[in-house]
């Protein structure tokens, strides 16, 4: 099949086309003043990851001379964070973030940027990706890579555009965006975690807090936020809280929307218990909750 046409629908115009739209959202949020950048945002694709992160490889060789006169200098003072997407155009059960182990910030980015967006989510935490995002790692900067899972029409010529499913990849570009909307946003960068390689299964300092809640994103306008369940053995279950749950006060602070419920988020501590008020088959109950953490 090598003189056929490979159309690359989903390995890699599914990502760059993700690329695109997220350079036009956050164009038009700054330009309509609805975003306050704190540090710039570079969209770039490269070629070459095929055959070794080529262009990649180069492009941080580069940056590390022009800026430190060093090739090989590390990278984490002038990146805050590398956001990577190839194959993001078949989503089916869920979508894979990779490299959540680079940055203990992740869980609780991705937690928090998901909830208008109600995407099914795997994490994996190694940080040693096939991908330009490894190019990036190396140099010390957190990576956060999307894909949503390999396939038979992988490097052929059945890769076409009429097997995207393009409401998914809808759902994963806004996803993207708000992560990358959030960084750039944030006054502070995200922190870079060593992970071994093979994959660390150790303990790590300063992650931050979550509840391991799932929210019901078919409530409406109710007043509130409803819950469809809760991970199985993550905070909010072994709290109590239930589907069919609504979320309507977090730490004494009032919870009418999800956007409540995501500011909220932010304030939890790794271990440091909340009360949580929710409202089940119209009764006022109030659990106690330990946020934790995950990788």
């Amino acid at each position: 099949e090598a003189k056929k046409i490979h159309y690359g629908a989903d390995d890699n115009a599914s990502g760059v086309a993700a690329l695109l739209e997220i350079a036009q959202y956050l164009a038009a949020q700054q330009e309509a003043g609805a975003l306050r950048l704190q540090r710039d945002v570079i969209f770039a694709a490269w070629s070459g990851e095929e055959i070794g992160l080529i262009g990649s490889s180069r492009f941080v060789k580069e940056v590390a001379q022009r800026l430190k006169g060093d090739q090989d200098a590390k990278l984490n003072d002038v990146f805050a964070a590398n956001l990577n997407m190839d194959m993001v155009g078949r989503l089916d059960k869920s979508l894979v973030l990779q490299g959540t182990g680079s940055s203990s910030i992740w869980p609780q980015v991705i937690e928090q940027r998901n909830i208008p967006v109600g995407l099914p989510i795997k994490t994996q935490s190694d940080a040693y990706l096939p991908t330009d995002a490894t190019s990036f790692y190396l140099r010390e900067v957190p990576i956060l890579n999307a894909f949503t899972g390999a396939h038979d029409d992988y490097h052929t010529p059945r890769d076409t555009a009429d097997k995207i499913n393009y409401p998914g990849t809808e759902k994963v570009t806004r996803f993207m965006a708000l992560v990358a909307r959030g960084l750039a946003g944030a006054e502070e960068a995200p922190d870079y975690v060593k992970v071994e390689r093979p994959e660390g299964q150790g303990r790590r300092a300063n992650l931050r807090a979550y509840l391991g809640t799932v929210p019901d994103y078919s409530q409406g306008d109710a007043v509130g936020v409803k819950l469809s369940g809760a991970t199985k053995g993550g905070p909010a279950d072994k709290a109590g809280i239930q589907g069919g749950d609504v979320v309507v006060d977090v730490a004494g602070k009032a919870v009418k929307n999800i956007y409540d419920y995501t500011y909220v988020l932010e304030s939890l501590k790794v271990g440091e218990m909340v009360k949580i008020t929710v409202l089940r088959k119209g009764q006022r109950i109030t659990l106690e909750v330990t946020p934790g953490s995950r990788e």
